[in-house]
């Protein structure tokens, strides 16, 4: 179940609600108080990095549902259903006023279920 409502959170994530746009509503101006002296160039760089650090943490999350989930003992078809539903989800986007898919996207999305797993494998020689 929560791998479910995982996949579910992501897919809603990629919706218009959550454009670099309307993201920026709420973001630049929290940004914008703790740093009242930056320049917008680095307001809108640290925009953009918050919104790709989303990403990567995201798909590392879904790669940890599904290794403790319905993939349990099989990380490498996790890894590869994290893959998967990154394409999708890029692929989504392009129905998605507001909203343009990205192989790059795809890549940091892959790289956070690729360090989940590598957490994922360095947790489990600890033990």
């Amino acid at each position: 179940m929560p791998t479910v409502l995982w996949l579910s959170a992501i897919f809603v994530l990629s919706t218009s609600f959550f454009s670099s746009a309307n993201t920026s509503k709420v973001i630049v101006p929290i940004l914008r108080f703790f740093l009242p002296d930056a320049s917008l160039a680095t307001i809108v760089l640290i925009h953009h990095l918050i919104r790709k650090v989303a990403h990567f943490t995201n798909y590392g999350i879904l790669f940890w549902f599904l290794i403790h989930g319905p993939m349990i003992g099989r990380p490498y078809i996790a890894l590869a259903l994290c893959v998967c539903y990154a394409f999708l989800d890029e692929g989504h986007q392009v129905f998605v006023p507001g909203r343009t898919p990205s192989l790059y996207d795809v890549a940091v999305d892959s790289s956070g279920a690729l360090f989940s797993r590598f957490l994922h494998a360095a947790t489990s020689e600890l033990s």
